[in-house]
């Protein structure tokens, strides 16, 4: 049998749901998957673009 490692790109915890949204129609996104932000934070939609927000 083969053993399949997955990289677990994806942290515990849900993304704040975000009740506003910006106007501009492609905002610059902060980051791009979970790894990318320090700590426990997680890459989410926030209210412009995504970025790295605290679950």
């Amino acid at each position: 049998s083969t053993l399949i490692c997955l990289l677990v790109t994806e942290k515990p915890g849900t993304c704040p749901l975000i009740q506003i949204s910006c106007l501009m129609l492609n905002p610059p996104n902060k980051c791009q998957k979970d790894s990318e932000c320090p700590d426990t934070k997680k890459c989410c939609m926030s209210s412009c673009g995504k970025d790295c927000l605290q679950p």
